[in-house]
């Protein structure tokens, strides 16, 4: 989408995601290729670009308008033509020339690039051509060298292929790579999903290109890969030009389609579908869940993504833009220009808040583009929606992020903390294009720095969309009496995993329904609670630390132990409040961490009696019980 902030400080501010339009690129060698196809000799697209820029820089916009496609020509009137054409180079002075550069075909458009030399810098004019050599649409952007961009020492280009595809159909339609692992598929596959700003399919941002190392990456993993061009890259006039263009046109339906049009490819297993969204692609993960009709993604991976409202975000960082401005103590009339800058969007900000202007009503002083984009999300909370979701996330944060902070990670956990599909993990040295650095980041070095997406972040991701868990799970196959589909599978598999119960390896067996002793709910119990710090299981041991802890035991190891004495033994764990059974199964119940048996009529009523206090714990629901208590404590 396009934002006001044309300065080098606002983009510079939210780069990459929240302002940042990404720089164009050259594609990593591996895909040079596939990507340049030759062009069709039918048309000459060559001739048809030099017309248009001719007729424009002659001032002939009726001519000019004239080999404008019949998608943009509606959007586009021939009063405005002028507008955008010399407006978006009025910041680098008078251009004194215009030399065409190449032509390369993305499989929607041809694209003919323009070398453009202006007073204050060069730029790069690019012409989208339809299949009649007409003007779809067109921008300037930034050359770039393509020595800038490192290859990460995990490409190994033997192991996989790519080939181009198209997404949606008409207007819009979408260029996009995808990139699949060698050897017998289908493979589970990614779909990325782009930040704010006009991004290419590898997230360009000046010298590094994070999509792209990930879509390797992963592919070197065994993992298919899809990334696309997005909307406001390719269709930037047309997007902008449209009154009620949305986060919906933006980014969620490009997401949408691409899922469904990743079910009829052959190379991809149409059950193992994950979206990964990077920023606000983050911040849009729950919306795209909602749209996902037929529940096709199985499971979403969300990146820096803002926890709350995308406007409030906007202007924390604006804020904190000027505190890292006064500690750089930059000249006077610089630092008044960041001042001034939070002083507008503080303005704007506060007509986004004010309730008397929505999408039907536009303040008459508000600035900046698009106010429909703005209005319409401004009472979206991504973690509000995502409680109301089932579908299993990742959320990953770098520590040297300052576009989206930490404490948004934080947040996430704070507002889901009732669901236990939701894993986390932060990165400390990672900055929000996900890239480690190594310096103290201050939102312009760190860009201009070349880098890769490192192994780790990529191998974690492999490894949750191919287990379900970042965390190494046991092969409980072995074991005669597991169950994959049982309440408890997942629970055990856990529990095996992080030490806390074992199965009976001479028999093979896991015996989940196996009554506990008091004895053995302790030893259980403290393998969680101490872990590493649990150095002796014997009987002597186990009751002193349990004494130690206050835990109120009857001091008989082998006396069967009921639901409610449980119960009870947990609320004072991880309480340490003394309850009696009814209080101890109503903090169960609190904290949705048990929901009792049901009733004759077959409905489930959270009383102590549903509870079944009287009968025995068993191993299955001890480890299911605990596993909750681990998630309500993240």
């Amino acid at each position: 989408m396009a934002k006001q902030g044309s300065n080098l400080i606002g983009k510079l501010m939210l780069a990459g995601t929240l302002g940042l339009t990404g720089v164009a690129g050259s594609l990593p060698a591996t895909e040079q290729h596939a990507y340049a196809e030759s062009v069709k000799e039918a048309v000459d697209y060559t001739q048809k670009a030099k017309d248009f820029v001719a007729f424009a820089e002659a001032g002939k916009w009726q001519e000019a308008y004239k080999l404008l496609s019949e998608n943009l020509q509606p959007a586009l009137s021939p009063e405005l033509l002028p507008q955008f054409y010399t407006g978006l180079t009025a910041h680098y002075g008078k251009v004194s020339e215009t030399k065409f550069k190449d032509l390369k075909n993305d499989g929607v458009h041809t694209k003919a690039t323009f070398r453009v030399t202006a007073e204050k810098g060069s730029l790069e004019l690019v012409l989208r051509l339809n299949s009649e050599g007409k003007v779809d649409d067109f921008f300037y952007d930034f050359p770039t060298n393509p020595t800038s961009f490192l290859n990460p020492v995990y490409n190994h280009p033997e192991n996989y292929s790519e080939k181009q595809l198209v997404i949606g159909e008409g207007a819009f339609s979408l260029p996009a790579t995808l990139t699949v692992p060698k050897g017998k598929g289908p493979f589970p596959v990614v779909v990325l999903v782009h930040g704010s700003g006009a991004h290419d399919r590898d997230e360009t941002a000046f010298v590094n290109k994070p999509f792209r190392d990930i879509a390797v990456g992963l592919a070197n993993d065994g993992i298919a890969v899809l990334r696309y061009d997005k909307r406001t890259k390719v269709h930037p006039i047309k997007s902008s030009l449209v009154p009620a263009f949305s986060i919906q046109e933006e980014t969620v339906i490009d997401a949408n389609l691409v899922v469904e049009k990743l079910k009829s490819l052959p190379e991809v297993d149409s059950k193992k579908i994950f979206v990964l969204g990077h920023s606000q692609g983050a911040f849009a993960l729950p919306l795209i869940i909602e749209n996902d009709k037929d529940k096709d993604i199985k499971g979403a991976i969300g990146v820096a993504g803002p926890a709350g409202k995308f406007h409030n975000l906007l202007l924390l960082q604006m804020e904190q833009q000027l505190e890292r401005a006064k500690q750089m103590n930059l000249p006077p009339d610089q630092l008044q220009a960041v001042k001034d800058n939070l002083v507008f969007f503080q303005e704007q900000i506060g007509l986004i808040n004010d309730p008397q202007y929505s999408t039907e009503k536009f303040p008459a002083n508000f600035k900046l583009q698009n106010p429909y984009w703005w209005y319409d999300i401004r009472d979206y909370i991504p973690t509000e929606l995502a409680k109301q979701q089932n579908v299993p996330l990742l959320l990953l944060q770098g520590g040297k992020d300052i576009q989206v902070e930490e404490t948004q990670l934080e947040s996430w956990k704070t507002e889901l903390k009732e669901r236990s599909n939701v894993e986390y993990k932060l990165y400390p040295d990672m900055f929000h294009m996900l890239i480690n650095y190594s310096g103290t980041p201050d939102g312009m070095t760190e860009y201009m720095t070349p880098g890769n997406v490192p192994q780790e972040f990529i191998s974690d991701i492999a490894k949750w969309v191919k287990s379900g868990s970042l965390e190494n799970k046991p092969d409980l196959s072995v074991f005669k009496d597991y169950k994959p589909n049982e309440y408890w599978s997942e629970a055990f598999a856990w529990a095996i995993g992080k030490g806390i119960i074992f199965g009976y390896a001479d028999q093979k067996l896991l015996k989940p329904a196996k009554v506990m002793t008091e004895s053995e709910y302790l030893r259980v119990f403290l393998r969680y609670y101490l872990g590493a710090d649990l150095k002796d299981e014997s009987l002597k041991s186990v009751y002193a630390q349990s004494k130690k802890l206050g835990l109120p035991v009857k001091q008989n190891p082998n006396a069967v132990l009921s639901r409610g004495k449980a119960a009870v033994l947990l609320a004072k764990g991880f309480t340490n409040k003394n309850m009696t059974e009814k209080q101890a199964v109503q903090w169960l119940y609190d904290q949705n961490l048990a929901s009792g048996h049901k009733d004759k009529d077959g409905k489930v009523r959270k009383t102590y009696e549903s509870f079944k206090p009287k009968d025995p714990i068993v191993r299955a629901q001890l480890v299911t019980l605990l596993q909750k208590i681990h998630a309500w404590k993240q």
